[in-house]
């Protein structure tokens, strides 16, 4: 079927991070968030929302789709899925934003989305950069940005509301307690923010090696701030 350029485009992007991410990224789990939220509204017990689970998983598992990578269709070869795109949605729309100003000549600015997102544009009156803090349970860093964007993704606010696709079960312990990723793309930060959530420190290492799109990672553990850096520019206060 033919999809608008907007839905088009963000389901193409979340894709792109999958495959980057080994599936760590999922547009894919909106059943399961529905069964979980049920679960903590008190509608399944715990049982009945782990074998809800294990069904959803397994017709997700069954599903199949094609994007069309060049123009705005999309094929559903086999039903079973479907999208939740709070992982990826807000960079999205930061981005439109940001299109939008720089048609108004506007370029020095930041955006935010909630706590999870911020977009920095430019330089603010005074200063050579922004300043952002980020924070451990011991230790406070201002970061130095310019033209990039960083989200956050965790559990301290929402507890473990972070499904991991590739079990379709929220039980797994990340090695983080927060985890901050900046990239040029806000759609893109968005979605590694919740990805790297689920990996290692050697696979997030792997991954600022290798992809373009992840400018840095920095990452709270055991109370202290951690940075992964690929050019290795001081770019912390």
């Amino acid at each position: 079927m033919w999809l608008d350029f907007v839905s088009w485009e963000v389901v193409k992007q979340a894709i792109e991070v999958q495959q980057w991410t080994g599936g760590a990224f999922d547009i894919g789990v909106a059943e399961h968030m529905n069964i979980y939220r049920a679960a903590k509204q008190g509608i399944l017990n715990e049982f009945e929302m782990g074998k809800a689970l294990q069904t959803a998983q397994e017709e997700k598992l069954q599903a199949s789709l094609y994007l069309d990578p060049e123009k705005p269709l999309f094929y559903c070869v086999q039903e079973g899925m479907k999208f939740d795109l709070g992982g990826i949605g807000k960079g999205y729309a930061l981005e439109q934003l940001r299109e939008m100003l720089d048609e108004m000549d506007i370029h020095n600015y930041t955006l935010s989305a909630g706590e999870s997102t911020v977009l920095v544009s430019g330089t603010p009156v005074h200063l050579p950069f922004w300043q952002f803090p980020i924070a451990s349970a011991l230790e406070q860093k201002k970061l130095r940005l310019n033209d990039i964007v960083v989200s956050a993704s965790g559990t301290f606010h929402q507890g473990n509301h972070i499904f991991d696709p590739r079990t379709g079960t929220n039980s797994a312990v990340s090695n983080f307690q927060r985890i901050w990723v900046a990239s040029p793309n806000a759609a893109h930060s968005d979605a590694f923010s919740t990805g790297l959530f689920l990996l290692s420190v050697s696979e997030i290492e792997e991954l600022v090696e290798t992809i373009p799109e992840i400018t840095w990672v920095a990452y709270s553990r055991e109370g202290k701030l951690h940075f992964v850096n690929r050019n290795a520019v001081n770019f912390v206060d």
